[in-house]
């Protein structure tokens, strides 16, 4: 399965949908993990988006990733790099997308 690449901005709420696009056949069980790092060998993540905030959808084929603004509004970095990760029942792990982050916080904040 061949990897996406996409970069994204964060700007408050962050949600964006990736449809699997080969790899396994049955998605059933299937979990997702993200994280942010500032450099891809940096041993400590930015930020990791908890389970919760991936959803793998099996009957569509796509994960679906939300970080809410109460967690991006306590990101202090500014640029970093992420992959996004499924793993299957059997710890099977397939690489869906990966890019680069900016974080550009709104001026509007409360």
């Amino acid at each position: 399965m061949a990897v996406a690449y996409r970069d994204f901005e964060i700007k408050g709420t962050v949600e964006f949908v990736v449809d699997v696009i080969g790899g396994p056949e049955d998605l059933t069980g299937y979990t997702g993990a993200m994280m942010i790092r500032g450099l891809r060998d940096d041993a400590v993540p930015l930020a990791t988006v908890p389970t919760d905030g991936i959803t793998v959808d099996a009957v569509n084929r796509q994960v679906t990733v939300r970080i809410p603004s109460i967690v991006t509004d306590l990101y202090t970095w500014e640029r970093g790099v992420y992959d996004l990760v499924i793993t299957g029942p059997s710890a099977d792990r397939w690489p869906l997308v990966e890019g680069r982050v900016i974080n550009q916080q709104l001026v509007t904040r409360s």
